[in-house]
């Protein structure tokens, strides 16, 4: 396997997992109704959960403070930046909100440009902008007419914000990446999602109403799978990215996601509508369709850096 491939194999498999992360939330959110402050809590007791599990089974690695700090650091961010996502997912259609809270590969390249001197020809800067371009493309509302399909509703701005603080933390990963494994990483980043996602909702009546919710078997089943497995799997082939790729076009690829979301909608739409909260018209397919041409290139250039 080529050195490319070592690291741009698994930063598309990251967003494909995840993927199937982002309709499980839309479903466990809009579906069967979990509320928030329970949501957040499972969601960052599991990452705390996997960490300890990593240091139980693998020890402690001796590293740099700065890098442990970054690595918790990024986790904190990180689990701040997701609580903006998932209050605008409750609200709106899946397909809408990951392309613009997959815009974050700009603010990473720009970041890296500037703090890890890392640098992209033109050809590493239009593969950047074709894939987040194709990716907000996807979020046009066809619905309305003229300019009123662009027009920004209130909720972008939280998404943007979100977008902002994953790329730095996207960064932070990167830092701690330098003098910790993987495994590591990842543990140390469960831990500051902890921090900041679930800490502030382990308090009643949050633990008791997930307790209660939890009790029906396709619930516990359903929410462990998504929420547990899930993440793991799409932190892990992130990390491993981050870890012996350029941030930059790593966060590229992992900014792919609103493609695989819409093809696995339609996907879901033609073998399984009940599992879908949207509808997408023929006028939808078509406009998306062109957002995925311009995202499939910039993985192409980016695959021949």
């Amino acid at each position: 396997m080529s050195a490319s491939l070592d690291w741009i194999l698994p930063a598309l498999a990251s967003p494909i997992v995840y993927t199937l992360v982002t309709l499980g939330d839309k479903r466990v959110l809009s579906v069967l109704r979990l509320n928030l402050g329970s949501f957040y809590l499972f969601v960052g007791s599991i990452q705390l959960t996997i960490a300890l599990f990593i240091f139980l089974i693998l020890g402690w690695q001796s590293a740099p403070f700065g890098s442990i700090a970054a690595s918790y650091g990024a986790g904190f961010l990180w689990g701040a930046g997701l609580m903006l996502m998932f209050f605008v997912l409750q609200r709106e259609e899946v397909s809408r909100v990951t392309p613009v809270w997959q815009s974050s590969p700009v603010f990473v390249a720009i970041l890296a440009a500037l703090f890890l001197g890392e640098s992209l020809d033109w050809q590493g800067w239009l593969a950047v902008m074709l894939v987040v371009s194709g990716a907000v493309a996807v979020s046009v509302d066809t619905a309305r007419s003229g300019l009123d399909a662009f027009k920004v509703r209130p909720t972008f701005f939280l998404l943007i914000a979100g977008a902002v603080i994953i790329a730095v933390a996207q960064m932070l990963l990167k830092i701690g990446a330098d003098d910790l494994d993987v495994w590591r990483n990842m543990a140390f980043r469960g831990i500051g999602l902890f921090t900041s996602l679930a800490a502030p909702w382990a308090r009643p009546p949050y633990p008791a109403q997930l307790l209660k919710w939890v009790r029906k078997p396709n619930n516990a089943i359903f929410l462990f799978a998504s929420e547990a497995v899930g993440p793991f799997l799409g932190n892990m082939f992130l990390l491993m990215a981050i870890a012996i790729g350029p941030v930059s076009l790593v966060s590229a690829l992992f900014g792919t996601r609103p493609i695989w979301v819409l093809l696995m909608t339609v996907l879901l739409g033609l073998v399984a509508r009940q599992l879908v909260t949207e509808q997408l018209s023929g006028r939808d397919l078509a406009i998306k369709a062109i957002a995925t041409g311009a995202v499939v290139s910039g993985v192409v250039l980016i695959a021949l850096q």
